[in-house]
């Protein structure tokens, strides 16, 4: 009986000092690769927070923006290039690259006596690419409510997908449109960010990025400002 265990245990002795051989001899010839494996895979879960970080930015910055411009009744539209390209009305713009942030676009469209103040302003991969883009007007009967900024929404997204989002110098009212659709937003931040993102979310436009896929960025967003507020009390 005794015979037995001490065979079993140094069976068992054997079978690990074997193991052990071989993980050191693994170890001597892909060392390298698996470390860059581990490398990747801390970059791809760095680089996924980046991207929801950024994202969770950008649509917050937008929702401010239009509020603001719909507070004061200042009147604008921004288009956001999503599966087609907008690079011809780009290109007739006044060609930028700068990060979306409040400040930078709020000034463009107060400014009644600058020329930058007509047109679009043009985004692409989530940076403004055009300011002052003059757009196809739609050649389709619109309510007389809208305007100029309604009729060139709707030319460029009956042409190419994209959204746009115009702000009415008549009464403030924020308008989405993506394609042949169109919505009323809200004029609350809160609420209009989440209208944002769930647009952007029903075209599929985050399933490009394979961080994201697997992300719910309507409920990042209401966690990542329900933590922000929470930091301002």
């Amino acid at each position: 009986m005794l015979l037995d265990i001490s065979l079993v245990l140094l069976i068992v002795i054997l079978l690990l000092l074997i193991i052990l051989v071989v993980v050191q001899i693994s170890l001597a010839i892909y060392g390298t690769e698996i470390k860059n494996f581990f490398s990747r895979f801390r970059l791809t879960k760095k680089r996924q927070s980046h991207d929801i970080k950024f994202l969770l930015d950008f649509f917050n910055n937008l929702a401010s923006v239009l509020v603001k411009l719909s507070s004061d009744r200042v009147g604008a539209l921004i288009v956001v290039e999503n599966n087609d390209s907008l690079t011809p009305y780009i290109n007739i713009g006044n060609k930028v690259d700068a990060n979306f942030f409040p400040e930078f676009v709020t000034s463009i469209f107060y400014n009644h006596k600058s020329a930058l103040h007509d047109g679009a302003l043009i985004i692409r991969n989530w940076r403004i690419v055009s300011l002052s883009s003059y757009l196809p007007m739609t050649k389709k009967i619109v309510n007389v409510e809208y305007g100029a900024r309604h009729r060139a929404a709707f030319g460029i997204c009956e042409k190419y997908d994209c959204f746009a989002f115009v702000v009415s110098e008549t009464n403030g009212n924020i308008t989405a449109v993506h394609l042949d659709e169109f919505k009323r937003l809200s004029q609350s931040p809160e609420k209009l960010v989440i209208e944002i993102v769930k647009l952007f979310a029903a075209s599929g436009i985050f399933k490009e990025r394979k961080s994201l896929r697997k992300t719910n960025i309507v409920t990042q967003v209401e966690e990542f400002n329900k933590q922000n507020q929470i930091k301002q009390k």
